[in-house]
């Protein structure tokens, strides 16, 4: 790969970019005074090298119940540990529950001897506080309580009982009795996600609102600790947590997370050795793909449209919604555009997601797809749709996280589907993600581009996603029929039987493909460059993204 040439190119490129700017602040250094200000001097001593991770999105929060973005998820597994951790093969392993004894009913963890950052012990009551508050706040991800079946999980969602009454409790300081309404097969697994983790009760409600918003409002019990941070910081800083009970196989004394949306910008500054882990676009990832540090690995993610059919009018129509999903190019975005080896999405369930009782993988077994690239068929849909509706012409406006990738994707699919289908016009309208998952989740929008990562290895996962009231429900789409399969799925009867529970998450996926619930686009790869030098991080597709337990540099 010739790397000099793509670094000349950008750098022309900044550079233009640079003079035509006026006071280009972000490329000013940081004054010495500031947080964020790099040190001086030269190059840092090896030992004290720290591990440089690019993001491409600021943080919106590191408390665990007011998120919902995966970036910020990683982040806080990178300080804060649950009752299992997740190895290098995707399987749980012991984390802050030492050992632990299980029936239908009943798990019964006993926590090894662990401190927080501060000192402070590690307690059962650090898990039944962080899960009630979870549940009594509603934290994004409360509805995960009510998937793992925790006895009165469901009536304290429905609003029907009280956070207090969940099914935890603490037997003794070091011993953690969570009870059941129904079995989880997955419920190891779905400890990896940090809705689940722990939180220090006495310091929690000292920091009240200001809880995750410094170094000083922020406990970790895992492998790293905040040393410098601010909200939507664009760099902050951990070290290793001395704390921490595996400290001695710690090999990494520190992390500096590096905000950079610009992936010209990520790629310099991962030239200029500013950092040791790079996200690159799919623009760079075609350049790079032969590059000796290019790593490209699997994602659950799958990017999608989400039509809002609780607005009414065209959105509310399964023709029309089943048209525009036809008629764009799937294969043209992944070979074309994102060129990362993202696959197109014909279904709603990702490849790779979860292996059932017949040692298929899922998308293997169920054989569902739809939405398949068929330009006839579309304007087909098209005209029936245009007919029920009593009209000659569509106006829909597609709005999208402002990110450069998702933009030309956006873009390919707006020219795309104007030209397949007469009278259809798509305006386009990029928002921070922030701003666009706010108008999604409150249901004031046409039509969305946007994702979904898994929380855990199983269907249900995504299946959740169009019930009655779920957070990321975006277009508050309604079925009888379906509800009553997702209910079934999470009873004993099915919960004890897994070709039964197979068969009846199939039966869903069948409705969401008839109703053209979503419009599935593609799913996602993540292409990186790693430093040669760095060894052990583990990338996952479920869960966290990444994690630097294991890291070494040489």
């Amino acid at each position: 790969m010739k790397l000099n040439k793509i670094l000349a190119l950008i750098l022309a490129l900044v550079m233009v970019l640079s003079l035509a700017a006026c006071g280009a602040e972000p490329n000013e250094p940081a004054k010495p005074d500031e947080p964020n200000a790099p040190v001086e001097g030269g190059d840092e001593p090896a030992e004290a090298r720290v591990l440089n991770v690019h993001v491409t999105a600021a943080i919106d929060s590191i408390d665990p119940h007011l998120t919902s973005a995966g970036d910020d998820f990683e982040v806080i597994g990178t300080m804060v540990e649950g009752l299992f951790l997740c190895d290098a093969s995707g399987a749980a392993i012991p984390g802050m529950a030492e050992s632990y004894e299980k029936s239908d009913t009943t798990w019964t963890f006993h926590l090894r001897d662990a401190q927080w950052s501060n000192g402070a012990p590690v307690t059962a009551d650090d898990f039944v506080y962080a899960w009630q508050r979870a549940m009594a706040l509603p934290a994004e991800y409360a509805s995960l309580f009510e998937t793992a079946g925790i006895k009165n999980a469901s009536a304290i969602y429905a609003g029907e009982m009280d956070a207090s009454e969940l099914g935890v409790y603490a037997q003794d300081e070091k011993t953690l009795v969570v009870e059941f309404d129904v079995p989880c097969a997955f419920f190891d697994t779905l400890m990896f996600f940090p809705v689940f983790y722990p939180m220090n009760r006495e310091f929690v409600e000292e920091c009240g609102d200001l809880y995750g918003s410094a170094p000083e409002y922020y406990l970790s019990n895992g492998a790293f600790t905040l040393s410098e941070y601010t909200p939507a910081a664009t760099e902050f800083k951990m070290v290793k947590n001395e704390n921490y009970y595996n400290a001695e196989n710690i090999a990494v004394p520190g992390l500096t997370y590096k905000v950079i949306l610009d992936s010209q910008q990520a790629y310099l500054a991962y030239q200029n050795g500013e950092l040791d882990v790079c996200v690159l676009s799919s623009e760079l990832a075609d350049l790079l793909k032969t590059d000796a540090e290019f790593l490209a690995t699997e994602s659950g993610y799958l990017w999608y449209m989400s039509p809002n059919v609780s607005k009414g009018g065209a959105m509310a129509n399964v023709n029309i919604r089943k048209a525009i999903g036809m008629a764009f190019d799937k294969e043209a975005i992944c070979n074309n555009i994102l060129r990362n080896g993202s696959i197109p999405a014909d279904f709603c369930v990702p490849v790779g997601l979860a292996t059932g009782p017949d040692g298929l993988d899922y998308r293997e077994s169920s054989g569902i797809t739809y939405n398949e690239y068929n330009v006839e068929e579309a304007k087909k849909l098209w005209d029936a749709g245009l007919a029920e509706l009593g009209t000659d012409s569509v106006e829909l406006t597609l709005i999208f996280d402002d990110e450069e990738s998702i933009k030309l994707v956006a873009e390919f699919i707006q020219q795309q589907v104007q030209e397949n289908l007469p009278g259809l016009t798509i305006t386009l309208q990029p928002y921070p993600k922030k701003q666009r998952s706010d108008l999604m989740k409150a249901h004031d929008y046409d039509i969305g581009l946007c994702r979904w990562g898994p929380d855990y290895a199983d269907p249900l996962t995504y299946m959740d996603l169009w019930t009655d009231g779920y957070t990321h429900n975006y277009g508050a789409w309604h079925s009888d029929e379906y509800m009553e399969i997702l209910n079934k799925i999470k009873t004993v009867e099915y919960a004890l039987d897994a070709e039964a529970r197979w068969d009846l998450i199939k039966q869903a996926e069948q409705i969401i493909a008839d109703e053209a619930v979503i419009l599935p686009v593609y799913q996602n790869a993540n292409a990186s460059l790693v430093k040669a030098d760095v060894k052990g991080i583990e990338f996952h597709a479920v869960g966290l993204n990444r994690v630097y337990n294991n890291v070494t540099f040489g």
